[in-house]
């Protein structure tokens, strides 16, 4: 289905995840919309809720709300001692907090601040040949609020640290406006490389309404103090202000099991996945079946990864949701059908319809869930009452197909003059499960 739908036209749209028509399916009308369940379906990923959010307002003793209470942009390491520890920001004068965990899974507040507000934010952690920790963070400089600089802190113990002098990288090192989230790694064949997302000359991260281009660009060095600007960006955005631009922030990079270079990023849309052999050229997006922003990965032992990423609802305000990747022999496509009105004689009875389409075998049957919208990172709460009233069939065994029609404006609390619809999809077999956003306007705009 893709992050978001287009506005309803004028013909059928047979193609999944693809833009909208306007000629709705509807039970009992005689119409019926194709959805190939007799195409083959290999295996694919899907995703295990491990942990459905930890580091919430209430443990950190925070005020609930959206930029009020709870954690969010994960960052973390394994000790030496085979534990966890978890680096995470936290709004307003909280800070930078960590966490530990003997499993990876299970967590506990270890420091409520070992970096104070404006120090932190989006971390990036390096070990040392010495035992010690290098972190390293964008913040403005002091009395100069707007330009941003990265700082870089030593510590020995992991959570008392000592602020190294100077800055390691300045928004004027690169040809474009703010430039944030430091990400460092040690590359394979020697020295360090740092992705950093830029906005353009005149823009500040975040600003409201969004920003109109977000680039990935780098830094390479040797010893993690001087850095050199690659000349070029390691990822452009060409789509600028869409729901899909935003597909470059906050980058991860890690090395995988095949040596090559996994790049996540993304905000509110699904989780973006890039590849690469030399970690500068990297391969076109893989949109991955889940909803979150500022993820961390994990590579096990076994061949599946661990993902960690911001979450939570806009009345608790954040968390941190923990996934595992695992292997189901189930998919799901989508036939987009777009906007039409239930009743003719009713101006208020607008829904969205699309047919979900359920292929390939499960053991158990699936079922089709809907939670409510919450924001570019946060899941929302699930819809019970919503799930009843829009769907056609809830669970069964794959192959099937099941019609939705969510009421326009169902849930728009977060975007300025809101959303005909957002809402999100999660289809579960329950150990498993994908997730997609479906988040569109009417009257020709779409999200």
């Amino acid at each position: 289905m893709g992050p978001c739908m287009a506005p309803s036209g004028t013909e059928n749209s047979g193609a999944e995840g693809s833009g909208a028509g306007g000629a709705i399916y509807q039970p009992g009308s005689g119409s019926i919309v194709d959805c190939d369940l007799d195409t083959p379906s290999s295996a694919s990923v899907g995703w295990v809720i491990e942990n459905d959010g930890i580091l919430d307002y209430q443990v950190l003793g925070h005020a609930p709300g959206r930029d009020i209470g709870g954690a969010s942009d994960p960052r973390v390491v394994q000790l030496d001692d085979g534990r966890y520890r978890m680096y995470f920001a936290q709004p307003l004068e909280y800070g930078t907090g960590a966490a530990i965990s003997s499993d990876g899974v299970n967590w506990s507040v270890e420091d409520p601040m070992v970096l104070a507000a404006g120090e932190g934010g989006h971390t990036s952690v390096i070990r040392l040949a010495d035992g010690s920790w290098r972190l390293f963070s964008a913040s403005s400089k002091p009395n100069q609020p707007g330009e941003i600089a990265v700082s870089s802190f030593i510590t020995e113990d992991g959570t008392s640290f000592t602020k190294d002098d100077g800055y390691r990288l300045i928004e004027q090192d690169f040809p474009y406006g703010d430039i944030g989230s430091p990400f460092v790694i040690r590359e394979p064949g020697g020295g360090y490389r740092m992705y950093l997302t830029a906005v353009p000359e005149g823009e500040n991260q975040g600003q409201p309404g969004g920003n109109t281009k977000v680039w990935v660009v780098s830094a390479t060095s040797t010893d993690m103090v001087t850095w050199n600007v690659d000349p070029s960006f390691v990822i452009e955005d060409p789509d600028g202000l869409d729901w899909t631009g935003m597909d470059t922030m906050h980058a991860w990079v890690g090395i995988n099991n095949d040596g090559l270079f996994e790049l996540y990023s993304g905000l509110g849309g699904p989780a973006t996945k890039r590849t690469s052999i030399d970690g500068r050229t990297f391969s076109d997006p893989e949109y991955l079946p889940l909803i979150g922003a500022d993820y961390h990965v994990e590579y096990l032992p076994n061949g599946d990864s661990r993902l960690y990423h911001s979450s939570g609802t806009m009345d608790t305000g954040g968390d941190i949701r923990i996934l595992r990747s695992t292997e189901v022999s189930w998919d799901v496509g989508f036939v987009v059908s777009g906007f039409q009105r239930a009743d003719a004689t009713d101006p208020d009875s607008l829904v969205f319809v699309l047919e979900v389409c359920l292929k390939g075998s499960s053991s158990r049957p699936l079922e089709i869930q809907l939670f409510t919208g919450a924001g570019p990172f946060a899941i929302g709460e699930r819809d019970h009452g919503l799930e009843m009233s829009a769907l056609s069939v809830r669970s069964d065994y794959p192959p099937f197909q099941s019609t939705v029609s969510i009421p326009e404006g169902e849930d728009s609390r977060w975007f300025s003059g809101g959303q005909g619809v957002e809402t999100l999809v999660r289809v579960s077999d329950g150990v498993a499960m994908k997730e997609w956003m479906v988040l569109t306007l009417f009257q020709g705009q779409a999200g």
